[in-house]
């Protein structure tokens, strides 16, 4: 496609990357308060759409710490056997669980999600052994949008871990609306300042400097110590996570190809990527009709291959788990079915990774709702 096609599609306007953040208060704990959730929490069924690979899928949450700081990490792969499926919500205990919801789900403004995502499984077991017989598995580095937690890309990380992938998912510790550490302490974050220059170039510094901290101690982390392969390591974000994304690649020669869903190249008071481009594939999803204008500049620039598509229909949070659990909130979710908008954005991403990384591309037919800005 021509960059005249590109600059059409991309209005000068662009769309304000939303993160969601709520201004009030976040809740105290609601066991106390909502009487039965507690014991029921983690034992009901997941409405997120099954993974779509031929693997069972397992997750295992494990600390990763450098100095003071601290992050968690879920990391998914395929498993063998079976035994009862891990919490959505990574948390020791139901009270835990439901003050971790409480906290993200008021920090996406869908504050009545809060207890079906602290008493639903996910889609995989816990602590499950890796399935026998694998060679080295590829690595996908996950990184969540601003102010949301790592487990509302447990769709994606599962349906990647169900396809012959180890995929790891970050917790930003701080920016994360709350997240239980490995002693079970929770941790509740404060509000991001999206209007404040400084402020997201520090986020977006810290979340690079995770990302990268994953990749240092990757051969240290459960499961990935034996079965990763550290020459096939790409990575995929949401929203500021997209950026985290690009922003991670053009720092660490590493991570071998990107995903951006619904992110930019460049946010106020950052030094954009878009500057510089980039000599490694990247490919951008965007939910709806536009796409973030920095994109365009980032055309020009980059020297790898780029794609670049947007969705019909879908919203900001649609390649996240959040319509699954707030279908009605079509403002973030978009009017595109959950299932739907899941089978195309884990589609995509599967077809792009396995391209970049020389493993065997299994294309699907061409899906009505997904314009090609750039291909």
């Amino acid at each position: 496609m021509s960059r005249a096609r590109l600059i059409w599609a991309t209005p000068a306007a662009a769309i304000l990357i939303s993160i969601g953040p709520a201004l009030a208060d976040v809740p105290e704990p609601l066991c106390p308060n909502v009487a039965g959730i507690c014991q029921l929490a983690g034992r009901a069924g997941t409405p997120i759409a099954a993974p779509t690979g031929s693997h069972t899928v397992g997750r295992t949450d494990t600390a990763i710490s450098a100095g003071a700081r601290t992050i968690m990490t879920s990391i998914w792969y395929p498993a063998a056997g079976s035994a009862p499926p891990a919490r959505y919500v990574p948390a020791s205990s139901s009270p835990n669980a439901l003050r971790v919801s409480a906290d993200a789900a008021r920090w996406m403004h869908t504050p009545a999600a809060a207890v079906p995502m602290a008493t639903s499984a996910a889609p995989a077991v816990q602590n499950a052994t890796v399935a026998p017989g694998l060679d080295r598995l590829p690595v996908a580095i996950l990184s969540p949008g601003l102010g949301t937690p790592r487990w509302i890309l447990s769709g994606a990380a599962a349906d990647l871990a169900s396809r012959g992938y180890l995929a790891i998912v970050i917790d930003h510790t701080g920016e994360s609306p709350a997240v239980e550490l490995a002693d079970r302490a929770i941790v509740t974050g404060t509000v991001p300042r999206s209007d404040d220059p400084d402020y997201m170039r520090s986020a977006l510094e810290l979340r690079v400097a995770d990302a990268r901290l994953v990749l240092d101690h990757l051969l240290d982390l459960p499961v990935a110590a034996d079965h990763a392969d550290p020459s096939r390591i790409v990575a995929m974000g949401h929203s500021y996570g997209g950026y985290t994304t690009v922003a991670a690649m053009q720092a660490d020669p590493r991570i071998r190809a990107g995903v951006v869903l619904d992110g930019s190249a460049s946010w106020p008071g950052t030094t954009g990527v878009e500057h510089r481009g980039l000599d490694r594939p990247v490919l951008v999803l965007a939910y709806g009709d536009m796409v973030h204008a920095s994109w365009i500049q980032f055309g020009h620039n980059r020297t790898g291959i780029f794609r670049l598509a947007t969705i019909r229909g879908g919203g900001h949070y649609s390649p996240t788990d959040l319509p699954a659990f707030a279908a009605d909130a079509t403002e973030l979710c978009g009017t595109l079915p959950a299932d739907r908008a899941a089978t195309i954005s884990r589609q995509l991403v599967a077809e792009f990774l396995d391209e970049q990384l020389d493993r065997p591309v299994t294309a699907a037919a061409e899906w009505p709702e997904v314009d090609w800005r750039l291909r």
